[in-house]
């Protein structure tokens, strides 16, 4: 698939993505920078009078309050999401763009130009919103006088959905929409909570898809309405969030391409869209794939290709040559900029800052 990394090149998996492969001068304040980083740890290191305390072999037991941190994936819905009804949600979305770094997703317009349904992404949280439908008793805050948030709980399947909504009944919840199956691809049902909090109780509709959830909402009089970079992504469950730190792509080296892919077939159910192109189509933490070894016996052992993510990659480029690893000279990609390195023991890795397309 075009814009994918091809695995199956073993001098380099990302040539595929190749755009330019001149590198880019940094402009005159990012070299300050990095000269700065370079000094800086370099005085760190020298004022050390003892060698820096070495990692446990294996981390400590997280306890069961720690918080973990969730993927980002557009296409992933939280447990809990909130919904909020406002009085102009196309200025609200620019406003959450703006103010706290929003990525649209999608919104649904209508024929009166108002906006049904809406998703963004903040950070790793998605937040639906849509405009306010008086004569359906939706009303934003500022008309109600106080709060009118719709909280979405995502549930796995019908059988729990069923059972959540029937216990909250019991318990004192009022009804306010029964469960039915929506035109959106879920079976839901609404209930106000005994403390004036409205609750959508959802499940997914086994075999709906993004196709029929377009379609049904043409039905329903709803124009789907995507930002260019959303209708760009072939495949936007590998858009994600990335901190820096995180692994964002990998490669595992294979001398039989078309032999290791039926084997990750069957033990991971991994699949390939193309069967010379290692590349995974459908995983997405991180994504990945297998890179033929052209040519090399099969009692040669390779190591995985790892790709981890960082803020600023001369900055990372200069720590690494500092603490005693080897690191190229950066280079950008189609997929973003690269570095081959090396640690301090000679263990090869590379960094990378993953283009804006791959990024939320």
């Amino acid at each position: 698939m075009s814009g994918r990394p091809d695995p199956t090149d073993p001098s380099d998996p990302f040539d595929a993505l190749r755009a330019d492969t001149t590198p880019i001068p940094p402009p005159t304040h990012v070299a300050e920078r990095v000269r700065h980083l370079v000094l800086t740890e370099q005085e760190h290191l020298m004022s050390q009078t003892t060698p820096p305390a070495t990692p446990p072999a294996t981390p400590p037991a997280e306890s069961a309050t720690t918080a973990r941190r969730i993927p980002a994936d557009l296409r992933m819905q939280n447990t809990v999401t909130p919904y909020l009804c406002v009085d102009g949600a196309a200025a609200a979305i620019d406003f959450y763009v703006d103010a706290f770094g929003a990525v649209e997703h999608h919104r649904m317009v209508g024929d009166d130009g108002r906006i049904g349904h809406a998703e963004i992404v903040i950070g790793n949280s998605r937040i639906m919103l849509a405009d306010e439908y008086p004569e359906a008793g939706v009303l934003a805050p500022t008309t109600r006088g106080g709060t009118s948030t719709n909280f979405t709980l995502a549930t796995p399947d019908t059988a729990t959905l069923d059972a959540m909504f029937t216990s909250a009944l019991e318990l004192g919840a009022t009804e306010l929409r029964p469960v039915t199956d929506q035109f959106y691809g879920h079976r839901q049902g609404t209930l106000l909570d005994p403390y004036g909090h409205q609750w959508s109780i959802s499940a997914p509709i086994e075999g709906f898809g993004d196709d029929q959830y377009d379609a049904n909402s043409r039905d329903a009089g709803f124009e789907i309405v995507r930002p260019q970079h959303v209708a760009d992504a072939d495949d936007d469950h590998q858009v994600k969030h990335h901190e820096q730190g995180d692994l964002f792509y990998f490669t595992l080296p294979v001398a039989d391409l078309a032999r290791a892919q039926a084997f990750f077939s069957a033990v991971l159910g991994w699949q390939f869209d193309d069967s010379g192109n290692g590349h995974v189509s459908n995983i997405a933490a991180p994504p990945g794939g297998l890179r033929g070894l052209t040519g090399t016996p099969t009692t040669t052992v390779a190591p995985p290709r790892l790709w981890f993510v960082v803020d600023d990659i001369d900055a990372a480029v200069a720590r690494v040559r500092v603490l005693g690893g080897t690191a190229s000279d950066p280079v950008r990609y189609d997929s973003g900029w690269d570095a081959e390195c090396t640690d301090d023991q000679g263990t090869p890795f590379h960094l990378s800052v993953p283009a804006a397309k791959y990024t939320r």
